[in-house]
């Protein structure tokens, strides 16, 4: 029997050796490797809720407009003899001042014409009531006969003249446009040489001391404002901060309510017109200026002031339980801006709001709180 040669035995003991490492990878499973648990608390602020009375500023916007703005035209037609400079667009002028002139030619005619015709008919009463006197009419003559329908005509002939003469100095006044108010132009759409009709609008003329603002709010934030429909009396504590961009300047604005308008529009909205005294501002407004205005009535009491970013819903805001968890509270919002939840039930001064603005969270999820906001009624003075 041949023995075996070292080449064969060293390849029989790889080969044992090789299959000696395969079974001990399947026999014995690697070690799993150590996992790192990480905190998924996700960490919001949180507002602790308080009650206090609050006046709740409410939002809107208009445009600015004259508060008398009359158009100028003539009451007789003519020839435009000489303009002023002050009557242009822009033109400042006061109530006195003469805009134009038509010319008077035809109008002084027809004053001496009608001078001529009162003179006339005075002659002619004289000479009926001497015929009267000539007559010497008695009780038992006809009224003809005592001259009473020839005086009477005489005394309507000389009335009517006098009406022609009084009429056609009134047209010659009329030639010259004057301005009635104090105030600025625009649209100014006469020259020189032009002829006028009568009644055609020359321009427009506009107080510049008071201007008005017609703002659109919902029927139900009068009650946030304290006004009492037919009680006018209630507008008057209501103020106005307007604000908007003017001749290249951020404007700011003091007004008030002065009356509302009566009845509500398809959209359900009414209207407040505020005034502006601008003898009373930095930066005078003008018409047609785009403000946006803040109005401020009376306190509405037992409020609770929330930032919006703690709304869940409609009429929803997220809170912090005992266990941390998020949860859905049902409230009463009374009223709603941009920044701010004004909440009259359905919280307590021990609830925790959560902040949880545009993130999309679920009910019950554990939170980390953050420490309580301060009072938002301090921070962004809205304290009454």
């Amino acid at each position: 029997m041949r023995m075996p040669t070292l080449r064969t035995v060293v390849a029989f003991i790889a080969a044992l050796a090789m299959s000696v490492a395969v079974a001990a990878l399947y026999l014995v499973p690697p070690a799993q490797p150590e996992q790192k648990v990480r905190d998924s608390i996700l960490a919001l602020d949180t507002w602790k809720v308080t009650w206090q009375d609050q006046i709740i500023p409410v939002y809107t916007q208009g445009q600015v407009s004259a508060r008398h703005e009359l158009p100028l035209s003539l009451e007789v037609s003519g020839r435009v003899e000489e303009v002023l400079p002050t009557f242009a667009d822009g033109g400042r002028v006061t109530a006195g001042d003469i805009l134009l002139r038509l010319d008077p030619e035809p109008f002084e005619l027809e004053v001496t014409a009608q001078q001529n015709a009162v003179q006339a008919a005075h002659l002619h009463l004289a000479e009926t009531r001497a015929r009267a006197r000539v007559a010497g009419g008695s009780s038992r003559s006809s009224a003809l006969g005592r001259f009473e329908p020839q005086l009477d005509e005489a005394r309507s002939r000389l009335a009517a003249a006098q009406a022609g003469l009084r009429q056609a100095q009134r047209q010659l006044e009329q030639t010259e446009l004057v301005a009635s108010i104090s105030g600025r132009l625009k649209g100014v759409k006469v020259m020189p040489g032009q002829h006028l009709q009568a009644g055609v609008v020359l321009g427009q003329l506009y107080q510049e001391d008071l201007v008005e603002v017609r703002l659109p709010v919902r029927d139900d934030w009068l009650a946030l404002l304290g006004i009492v429909p037919g009680d006018d009396t209630t507008m008057e504590p209501v103020t106005a901060i307007l604000r908007g961009r003017f001749a290249g300047h951020d404007g700011e604005w003091q007004g008030k309510v002065v009356r509302r308008e009566g009845g509500l529009n398809r959209n359900q909205m009414m209207h407040l017109i505020v005034q502006v005294a601008n003898h009373e501002q930095d930066l005078p407004l003008e018409p047609g200026v785009l403000v946006q205005a803040e109005l401020r009535g009376a306190p509405t009491p037992a409020v609770a002031v929330l930032p919006r970013s703690a709304q869940a819903g409609t009429d929803s805001i997220w809170v912090l339980d005992e266990d941390k968890r998020l949860r859905r509270q049902q409230v009463a919002v009374l009223h709603h801006d941009r920044d701010h939840l004004y909440v009259n039930d359905g919280v307590t001064s021990s609830t925790r709001a959560v902040l949880a603005g545009d993130l999309q969270l679920l009910e019950g999820m554990r939170i980390n709180p953050n420490p309580t906001a301060p009072g938002l009624a301090n921070v962004n003075g809205l304290q009454p």
